[in-house]
């Protein structure tokens, strides 16, 4: 699978065919970083709102992180996936 962020303030997973299989959807910005769990169950995503967002598969936001001031340029998980790293 693969996950990209865009300008259209969305994240979408694909299939390595190029069909897409989920959006996610809950950005008021463009979406600048993407970042898989380790388990691969959930998606991160960080944007021009400010905000990082942390997604399941089916697309459900589970939780928002906010706090930066500026763009989130970068996210990631922990190794054990117990945690996420915001840069902006």
């Amino acid at each position: 699978m693969v996950l990209t962020g865009s300008d259209d303030k969305t994240a979408k997973l694909w299939d390595l065919s190029g069909r897409e299989l989920q959006s996610f959807i809950g950005h008021a910005a463009p979406i600048k970083s993407v970042a898989f769990s380790p388990d691969g169950k959930s998606v991160l995503t960080g944007g021009s709102d400010n905000i990082a967002k942390l997604w399941d598969l089916s697309g459900r936001e589970l939780q928002s992180f906010s706090g930066h001031i500026g763009t989130v340029l970068s996210v990631a998980f922990s190794p054990d996936g117990k945690y996420v790293l915001t840069g902006s």
